[in-house]
C-alpha cells in the first residue's frame, strides 16, 4: 500500500471515529476536533483546485 493510500484511509478513518464519537455523545475531544477540521479543510481545498483546474481546461 502506497503512503498516499494509507494516509486517505487513515483521514478518512478519523473522520469516521469523530462521526461516531458525536454519535453517541462524545463529539468534544479537542484534539479530534482539529484532526477533523484539518483533515476537511484539505479536502475542500483539493477540490478547489480540481474545480478551478478544470475551469480554465474547459474555457481557457
Amino acid at each position: 500500500m502506497a503512503l498516499l493510500q494509507f494516509l486517505i484511509i487513515s483521514a478518512i478513518c478519523m473522520v469516521l471515529i469523530k462521526f461516531v464519537a458525536s454519535w453517541f455523545g462524545y463529539g468534544n475531544i479537542p484534539i479530534l476536533n482539529k484532526l477533523v477540521t484539518i483533515i476537511l479543510s484539505v479536502f475542500v481545498t483539493f477540490e478547489i483546485i480540481q474545480l478551478v483546474q478544470a475551469i480554465i481546461i474547459k474555457f481557457g
